[in-house]
């Protein structure tokens, strides 16, 4: 029996068999490279889908993120104007504290604090919410203002934030430690994401200066980042699977959006291994670069669901650091490849199925011919090549055609659920469409955004510079239209021609690359050809990769305010031209005195320069200090202005000056009183000269009286003569020769005793009265002051009287009458006597001559100085007028300085007189150097 004719059946069934074996293995393979190659295509394009999900999440944020932050700045631009509208700046009502128990927004700690009264214009802003509140209905965000207290920290005076419990966070403040008070204390804005009361917002805060320009406050405008985040319902919607979803968490594990547990804090969750999963996500994200996506696998146990068996999750993250967001998208791997898993499902049981079927033909069709065998290995062998149209011919009901049908339906099958895998990535495919048509939704409603900015002109163009959107802003400041430029025409239709050339765009660019946005004030040109100032601000637009793809710029028309500052410059400089050519000292200072503006001429005046005054006191300048200040600002607060008003003031080595000033309120333009200003006028040397002159006045009244006394005397002194010679002659022949016996004898003695005193005083007066010229010569002035001490020397010595002498050498002669001077020597030197007899204590007499100016006259000075009683205040002006006297009766006719003043007045010269009671008197003796005398 021949093999090829199958007559043996064990060798013809192992034929079959082998035959069926050759058939089965390359239809397996075909099922398994189609499940393999379809499951790996849709493995990787569902968890891709996971990935481009989180990343268009992402760039939605950052569009979103930017125009907030836009709308932030502007809306603190508004705030701005709004609050220096009601006037130029900050008023501190000092007088009227206000007082908190400030607490900190981060630890709750309470702290009380004092705080001056805040005002602008009249309107009070410390605990009044009217500026904010008219900001709000403006701008719809939240806005505040912060005074600065002690530590560099900011308190909330005014504010429409609301903290938990549904109040104003009035009172509450940011302590010291906060970036936003770092920058706001060191003069700096600060723009951002930033933590308020109690919840992240998105801010704007600038520094709010005093006069002197120092930071004394915050004004801040911002919106909550929750308010701010328009796409969170939209994220809400979004499923991924049938049970996955997509959420949002911060890095301390905070749930921010999330379908059911939005709030809660699960940094702590753990899979169904104890793995905590949320923090390693957390600190893979925190370490992912910008736009870049990372994937986490963990299994899962849902009781909610009464599952008692972990299943493992996939979620796809990306970090949007801005809002410190983690953006998660993530559901079950099953759900994820369901599709996947049904296929190699199917596959696996119908190769069970047909291994077995190999063996039941094996057995069953052993008898079948070979000829439909190989007919079979050949279909096969086409479907090997991808032909899945092939179909066996049945040639009859035997085992080969059962195995020919069931080889058909089989082909069906995997025909049919190839077709149902191509159905699921044709409908996988039509999601991601509508995904992206949602985008398109959200790329028009941003759109809409841009197109509502009218005050701005808002360009985004392509990395060559052409310019692919154009919103009406844009429209209304360059002339062009939209579809005038958009894709067809380069930013360069924007930029004078001059800028174009030397390469602004490049230098743009550059800082762009260097600092991440460009901000600079440059002239623009319009369609028309008008040239206008504008302040342009450029940031780059990156694609998820970060790769820079083009850039943002925000154009801001500044004619207006340009306009304003011209305006107000030159109002300033003509103000200022005509204070500093004022010939008086002009000063302004504050409701606190310090002092705002000097001219020149104080600068001149007080010989200070202009920047050691500014921001001192005033009182500084006074003689009588902060006392003075306080009678001038009475003065002011009850009658508005004082004129013609006299004072001390210091100049910077000191020395006093006497100046006249015209003062008065300064109020702004709502008549509130902002600080003060006086006019001041140095009447130094007018009060020289008007005190020379009282003093030569009354030197010349006292001359004048005595000339008139004189007249009197010598007629007085010429009567009493006349009697008083005859009752001499009278008394000298009777006591010539008494009667021994007389009775009167004595009582004549006594008359003759009283005669001789009328004699010395009628002879003094005839002294006091003589007008015969003295005989002036050249003479040194010790000499008369050494024969008078040599006369009283052992006199007062008698007296217990010690004399120290200081006389000049080197005195240059005067012309004088050397016995005129003799005598006044002699007198004051007496009255000095006198009056150290009647004291207990020291008695000392200095003579002392020397050589001094007086008005650039030199003199020759003699002082004459005792330790005596002295003479009291009120009668130093007294001393000079004839027959006054402090002397006992009997002892003075109060003639003697009277009869010095006139010797030394004939001498050109005159007396002066320094007394204090019970201390001593000084005499000072002055007369002109070799001009001594009257013709």
């Amino acid at each position: 029996m021949s093999i090829p004719k199958f007559r043996n059946l064990r060798i013809r069934t192992k034929l079959i068999s082998v035959t069926l074996f050759l058939v089965m293995i390359p239809l397996l393979c075909v099922a398994y490279l189609t499940m393999d190659r379809f499951g790996k295509a849709l493995k990787s394009a569902s968890e891709e889908d996971l990935g481009h999900l989180v990343r268009n999440i992402y760039s939605m944020c950052k569009v979103q993120q930017e125009m907030v932050q836009m709308k932030v700045v502007s809306d603190l631009n508004v705030a701005r104007k709004i609050l220096y509208s009601r006037g130029h700046e900050i008023e501190i009502v000092q007088e009227n504290k206000i007082y908190f128990d400030a607490i900190d927004q981060f630890t709750n700690e309470v702290h009380p604090v004092s705080v001056p009264v805040w005002k602008v214009g009249g309107l009070t802003l410390s605990r009044d919410t009217g500026f904010v509140d008219e900001v709000q209905n403006i701008v719809g965000g939240t806005c505040t203002i912060f005074q600065r207290i002690e530590g560099n920290r900011f308190l909330r005076i005014s504010t429409n934030v609301m903290g938990k419990d549904g109040k104003r966070a009035i009172g509450t403040f940011i302590p010291s430690y906060s970036p936003v008070a770092e920058a706001i204390s060191a003069g700096r804005s600060y723009k951002g994401r930033a933590y308020v009361v109690d919840d992240w917002y998105i801010t704007a805060y600038e520094p709010i200066r005093g006069r002197n320009g120092t930071v004394i406050g915050a004004l801040y405008v911002g919106v909550r980042e929750q308010s701010a985040h328009s796409l969170t319902d939209e994220i809400k919607k979004i499923k991924v699977g049938d049970t996955g979803y997509v959420y949002i968490i911060d890095s301390n594990g905070i749930l921010k959006v999330h379908p059911a547990k939005e709030g809660q804090n699960v940094i702590d969750s753990k899979d169904s291994s104890g793995f905590e999963y949320i923090q390693a996500m957390i600190v893979d994200a925190l370490a992912l670069g910008e736009g870049d996506v990372g994937t986490i696998r963990y299994p899962w146990i849902n009781p909610e669901l009464g599952e008692k068996n972990p299943r493992q999750k996939i979620n796809k993250y990306t970090y949007f650091k801005t809002w410190d967001w983690i953006i998660a998208a993530g559901t079950y791997e099953e759900e994820i490849y369901h599709s996947l898993y049904e296929t190699e499902r199917f596959i696996l049981i119908m190769g069970v199925a047909g291994l077995a079927l190999v063996f039941i033909l094996t057995i069953t069709f052993s008898k079948v011919l070979t000829r439909p065998i190989q007919e079979l290995t050949e279909v096969t062998t086409k479907m090997v090549g991808g032909d899945l149209s092939q179909r066996v011919s049945i040639h009859g009901a035997d085992e080969i055609g059962v195995l020919g049908v069931s080889f058909n339906r089989m082909i069906i099958q995997i025909q049919h659920h190839t077709s149902e895998l191509e159905k699921m990535v044709e409908d996988r495919t039509r999601e991601l469409k509508e995904s992206r048509e949602k985008y398109r939704d959200i790329s028009r409603f941003l759109n809409s955004i841009l197109d509502s900015a009218t005050e701005y002109a808002i360009m985004a163009l392509d990395f060559y510079g052409k310019i692919i959107e154009f919103n009406k802003g844009a429209e209304k400041l360059f002339g062009w239209k939209k579809e005038e430029v958009l894709n067809k025409e380069k930013a360069k239709i924007t930029l004078l021609p001059e800028d174009h050339e030397r390469g602004i765009q490049k230098e743009m660019s550059e800082r762009i690359r260097i600092e991440g946005v460009c901000e600079l004030e440059m002239d623009r040109i319009r369609k028309n050809g008008n040239r206008f100032p504008a302040l342009s601000t450029i940031t780059a637009m990156k694609d998820p990769s970060g790769k820079t793809t083009g850039f943002v710029e925000i154009v801001r028309d500044l004619t207006q305010r340009r306009a304003l500052e011209k305006e107000l410059r030159e109002t300033k400089e003509f103000l200022e031209n005509i204070m500093e050519s004022s010939v008086d000292g002009i000063v302004t200072t504050d409701l606190k005195g310090k002092i705002t503006y000097l001219n020149r001429a104080i600068e001149e005046m007080l010989a200070y320069r202009k920047k050691e005054l500014l921001g001192q006191h005033i009182s500084c300048l006074y003689v009588s200090g902060i006392h003075q200040a306080r009678d001038i600002m009475g003065i002011l607060q009850a009658g508005e202005r004082a004129v013609n008003y006299e004072m001390d003031v210091k100049k910077k080595d000191r020395e006093v000056l006497a100046i006249t000033t015209s003062l008065f309120l300064l109020r702004d333009e709502d008549h509130q009183v902002i600080g003060t200003a006086g006019i001041f006028k140095d009447i130094t040397e007018q009060k020289r000269l008007e005190t020379k002159l009282k003093s030569a006045q009354l030197r010349l009244v006292e001359a004048s009286k005595l000339r008139a006394l004189g007249e009197l005397v010598a007629g007085v002194a010429h009567e009493l003569n006349n009697p008083l010679m005859a009752s001499q002659t009278i008394l000298y022949v009777i006591l010539k020769d008494p009667q021994e016996d007389c009775p009167n004898l004595e009582r004549l003695k006594l008359i003759q005793k009283c005669n001789n005193r009328i004699e010395k005083i009628v002879e003094h007066l005839r002294e006091f009265s003589r007008q015969t010229k003295p005989e002036f010569q050249k003479l040194d002035i010790n000499l008369p002051i050494e024969n008078v001490l040599m006369i009283t020397g052992q006199q007062l010595l008698n007296h217990n009287i010690s004399v120290a002498r200081d006389l000049s050498d080197d005195l240059p002669e005067i012309l004088g009458d050397s016995n005129q001077l003799e005598q006044v020597f002699l007198n004051l030197i007496s009255n000095a006597r006198d009056a150290m007899d009647v004291t207990s204590g020291s008695k000392e007499l200095t003579i002392s001559s020397y050589i001094m100016e007086d008005d650039g006259v030199p003199f020759v000075a003699v002082s004459i100085k005792d330790t005596g009683v002295g003479i009291p205040v009120k009668n130093v002006d007294k001393v000079f007028e004839p027959f006054y006297t402090t002397k006992p009766v009997g002892k003075g006719t109060g003639l003697g300085l009277s009869l010095c003043f006139g010797i030394i007045e004939a001498h050109g010269g005159r007396l002066e007189i320094k007394s204090r009671h019970f201390k001593g008197t000084e005499v000072i003796v002055l007369l002109p150097v070799k001009e001594s005398g009257k013709e």
